[in-house]
């Protein structure tokens, strides 16, 4: 028999997961200083470890360093949460999956490119074909069946990392103008995904948008993350739902 799909399940705060852990079996959960990872199962085809990073990068990057430490067998790491808009045409509580991460404070001249990770020598990260066509159309599948609702059409694009909350619309529209084709952005997935890449394990990114990145960000963050904590879960659930036609099969 093989093994049940192992995902590794990170957010910056609990609200971006659900902190309500009761869905999952076999709970234990290990501390490693102030970070706590739990692992539990769904059934017999899903294992998870899963964590709260705190905001940043390198408060993910340890994260995702600890949570992959903790077991060899994880198959894909996961990291979902909120984050600002940089498209326009983006609302509050659309759904946006990474095609593409980059680290938009990287800035490394005359030594590399702007934007270019010195240790992978990429400017932007993709997650692996497979894993990422698998979870779009897991998400679209799941919207189209009505088990997403409040949240809009899954949609894809460029989300930019980085260690500042944006709330200037002056600073939004440097990005845009750097990083064309830019459609949201935030403080962890892109060092998540450079550790993933040396880990050598699959990794996505999945956010929802809270906010315009405008000088409004702050408080429309605030007001949503108190209603997105109670739907959270049902992103992840949408992944999970499919597990049996993963990329790496789960019995």
């Amino acid at each position: 028999m093989t093994r049940p799909l192992h995902f590794g399940l990170l957010g910056a705060m609990p609200e971006e997961i659900g902190s309500d852990l009761s869905h999952l079996k076999d709970l234990s959960c290990s501390n490693h200083g102030d970070l706590t990872i739990h692992k539990g199962s769904l059934g017999d085809t899903v294992q998870l470890s899963l964590a709260w990073s705190g905001w940043g990068k390198v408060s993910a990057a340890r994260a995702a360093t600890r949570l992959l430490a903790s077991d060899p067998n994880i198959d894909l790491l996961v990291f979902t949460g909120v984050a600002g808009a940089a498209d326009p045409t983006l609302r509050q509580w659309d759904v946006v999956l990474a095609d593409a991460m980059v680290q938009h404070d990287m800035d490394a001249r005359p030594l590399f490119p702007r934007f270019t990770l010195p240790a992978l020598n990429q400017d932007r990260l993709q997650p692996q074909q497979d894993w990422f066509n698998w979870a779009k159309t897991a998400l679209l599948e799941a919207y189209d069946a009505g088990g997403l609702e409040g949240f809009a059409r899954p949609s894809s694009g460029l989300i930019a990392t980085g260690d500042r909350f944006i709330g200037d619309a002056a600073v939004l529209q440097t990005l845009r103008d750097d990083l064309p084709g830019l459609r949201a952005v935030e403080m962890e997935g892109a060092a998540v995904a450079q550790v993933a890449e040396q880990e050598g394990i699959p990794w996505l990114v999945l956010r929802v948008i809270s906010d315009g990145a405008d000088e409004a960000a702050a408080q429309s963050f605030e007001d949503f993350l108190q209603r997105y904590e109670q739907q959270a879960w049902r992103l992840i659930e949408a992944l999970l739902q499919r597990c049996n036609v993963a990329p790496r099969r789960c019995a």
